[in-house]
């Protein structure tokens, strides 16, 4: 650790000392007068479009892990893993990674982005039906009392604050639009505590080692309420923070560090809602910000493989930093529609650029007429990003696609939100999962759950000895880290060959060759340094026929992915998590490697097959 980073962590302390005594009366959020005079909220400037007439109705809204809204809708501190709640302490003395906690902190966060106040404000809006209102109302009062400023797991992230100041700007700002004096009151702390929060997030931007996605979107947050607030120190602060931060965390290919192609949406979306709200006050994005979104969407549209997915390494928590709608959208398309708006580019970065009903909030009919008729940005047969180390290639005349991760571990010292996943390769079919990448499960709560989905074993790659490539220390925390070297990338006349090798088990070392031509790809895997090794491969049904070195698996399109392995393949059931929070049982592939083993996918069709 840094002795800047030492020196940070230690004001960090004193300020939490500070603030323990400065709120210890316990007072909701938007009584709290210790930042100064509250300046007039112009809430005009979150730019939302109240003549939008493509809009939904509702109160409830999706939670994490499949728990119903209804059984939680005022359980603030709700444990979700466990029938208990978080305990009631000051925000700096929680420790959710610990062996003992009751449950997964960020399952209980999601209720508490307060994503249902904007929800409850939109739908009042547009039907005048106060019970609507009424609801917004008492969550609002309800939430207040059990959560006093600095008091409770929801203070515990600056970022939490971040998104939830946005939503609580959003809330207030449809009910302005209402012209109803009966909401003026709520509305008032609505933007109160907005404000309080900005400057609280301010004083703890996440620094050093800790500064991931996390402080861009705290910026993001801070840059929102300045622009609304008129805090013109705040927004150049947040700006230049956002411009030093984007750069230190992605490459110049567009491909973001933490090796996660969630994150990168995040990361996306916040900037796009900045750029959002500056549009209203007649400014735009640093220009450095818009160079890097453009290649940040070039990677994204790169992930796409039809119908709706995208093929990702890493950790996928499924954030969402604004949703006016009752359940999520395709993540990756929503955000690809903001940067086609935002960025105002010459093509589109996704298909329907009205993707979701809260796009329509966001821009006027006629702005996404002109954005929808833009010719569709294309992807590539072959797309390498080698500073990022990804490389996708369509294959099979764009049916099939295949993703190679030859990238680093994560971000920086910690790479929290990596898998232990070198070398490792997913592969689509008619936009249909083949070889798929495990998931995500839970951050907290189950130590065993989060170290098995970031392991080695359970991605399309080798392990050596049984033991993963990288070390996990903590949920967020890796120590010896595997090393990737010696990329190689070659396309000639149809073919193209990519390898790469690692050092997870040094001195053993372990390299990977994919050759991808036709309808068919061949992986050559190579070991040496003596020790067992296997590779596995990971499919998401049942459905899987095996037969001595031969596995063939039937999707939904007819279409047969035929595996053959250079030896007899071992089989049997394989957890992942398709969604946040939730798992399901899929068949894991795998086959012992002496020195080196070579693995033929073939994808055979109509009369091909059998």
């Amino acid at each position: 650790m840094s002795a800047g980073e030492v020196a940070w962590r230690f004001g960090q302390k004193r300020l939490s000392v500070h603030e323990r005594r400065a709120f210890s009366k316990m007072e909701p959020v938007y009584a709290v007068d210790a930042y100064g005079r509250v300046p007039k909220a112009n809430l005009s400037r979150l730019g939302i479009d109240f003549t939008n007439g493509e809009f939904s109705v509702g109160a409830d809204i999706e939670l994490l892990g499949g728990y119903r809204y209804s059984e939680y809708r005022k359980r603030w501190h709700a444990a979700f893993q466990s029938p208990g709640d978080w305990p009631m302490r000051f925000a700096a003395d929680y420790a959710f990674g610990d062996e003992g906690a009751p449950g997964d902190i960020r399952t209980n966060w999601e209720l508490n982005r307060h994503r249902q106040f904007a929800l409850l404000a939109k739908s009042y809006f547009v039907t005048g039906t106060d019970d609507f209102f009424f609801e917004l109302s008492d969550l609002f009062d309800d939430w207040s009392e059990q959560n006093p400023f600095m008091w409770g797991p929801e203070w515990a992230s600056p970022m939490e604050e971040s998104i939830r100041l946005i939503n609580w700007l959003v809330t207030a700002a449809f009910l302005e639009a209402a012209g109803d004096e009966a909401t003026d009151g709520l509305r008032r702390r609505l933007c109160v505590g907005a404000w309080v929060m900005a400057a609280h997030v301010r004083q703890h931007y996440s620094r050093h080692s800790s500064a991931n996605n996390h402080t861009i979107v705290e910026a993001a947050g801070v840059a929102v309420a300045a622009t609304v607030f008129g805090e013109h120190e705040w927004l150049d602060e947040a700006l230049a923070l956002l411009e030093s931060e984007v750069a230190h965390q992605t490459y110049l290919d567009g491909v973001n560090k933490e090796q996660a192609l969630h994150y990168q949406l995040f990361v996306m979306e916040a900037l796009c809602l900045v750029s959002h709200v500056l549009r209203t006050i007649g400014k735009a994005l640093p220009a450095s910000l818009v160079e890097r979104l453009h290649s940040m969407a070039r990677y994204a549209r790169a992930c796409s493989v039809g119908s709706g997915k995208y093929v990702g390494f890493g950790d996928d928590d499924e954030g969402v930093i604004l949703c006016l709608g009752p359940e999520k959208p395709c993540y990756p398309d929503y955000v690809l529609a903001l940067v086609t708006l935002e960025l105002e580019s010459d093509y589109r970065w996704v298909e329907d650029v009205r993707c979701c009903e809260t796009v329509g909030w966001l821009c006027g009919k006629r702005r996404l007429q002109s954005a929808n008729a833009l010719p569709l940005a294309q992807n590539a047969s072959v797309e390498s990003f080698p500073d990022g180390g990804v490389t996708i290639v369509r294959f099979d005349e764009g049916h099939g696609v295949l993703a190679f991760d030859h990238g680093p571990l994560g971000f920086g010292r910690l790479a929290a939100h990596g898998h232990a996943d070198a070398l490792s390769v997913q592969l689509y079919v008619d936009g249909e999962p083949v070889l798929i990448d495990p998931g995500t499960f839970i951050y907290n709560g189950d130590r065993r759950m989060r170290d098995k989905f970031r392991s080695t074993c359970v991605h399309n790659t080798m392990c050596v000895g049984g033991r993963d490539q990288s070390e996990a220390l903590g949920p967020f925390l890796w120590g010896r880290k595997a090393n990737v070297s010696g990329f190689a990338f070659e396309e000639c006349e149809g073919r193209v060959i990519m390898s790469a090798e690692h050092d997870g088990y040094s001195p053993v070392r372990v390299r990977r060759t994919v050759k991808v031509q036709g309808a068919k790809a061949v992986v050559t895997d190579e070991v040496k340094g003596g020790e067992a090794a296997a590779v596995f491969w990971h499919l998401p049904s049942a459905g899987v026929e095996v037969d001595g070195g031969v596995a063939e698996f039937r999707l939904q399109s007819g279409v047969v992915v035929r595996i053959e392995a250079g030896g007899s393949l071992e089989s049997g059931e394989f957890e992942y998590s398709p969604d946040y929070g939730m798992n399901a049982t899929g068949v894991e592939l795998s086959v012992s490697v002496n020195e080196s083993l070579t693995t033929g996918i073939f994808i055979i069709r109509d009369s091909e097959a059998g």
